[in-house]
C-alpha cells in the first residue's frame, strides 16, 4: 500500500496532542464502519492465509490470542 502525502485539516497541528487523537480515533470509528470498503495489502493477507494452514497441520501448536498478548505485554 503507498502513503500518500494528505492535507491535514485546517487547525488540526494548533490542537493539543490529546485532541488530534480524539479526532483520528473519530475518524478511524467512521472508517471502520464499512470493513469491507478497508483495503488488506496482498502480503497481509497471503501472512493470514499460511498461518491457517500451519495451524490446520497442527492445532495443539497455536496459542490463545490472549495468552499471546499478555506475554507480548509483559516485555
Amino acid at each position: 500500500m503507498s502513503q500518500t502525502q494528505i492535507e491535514m485539516p485546517p487547525g488540526f497541528d494548533n490542537l493539543p496532542k490529546a485532541e488530534q487523537v480524539r479526532y483520528l480515533q473519530a475518524l478511524w470509528d467512521q472508517i471502520s464502519e464499512k470493513p469491507e470498503e478497508i483495503p488488506v495489502p496482498e502480503s497481509h493477507l497471503q501472512l493470514a492465509e499460511e498461518r491457517l494452514r500451519r495451524y490446520r497441520q497442527n492445532p495443539s501448536s497455536s496459542q490463545p490470542a490472549f495468552e499471546v498478548i499478555d506475554r507480548l505485554a509483559s516485555r
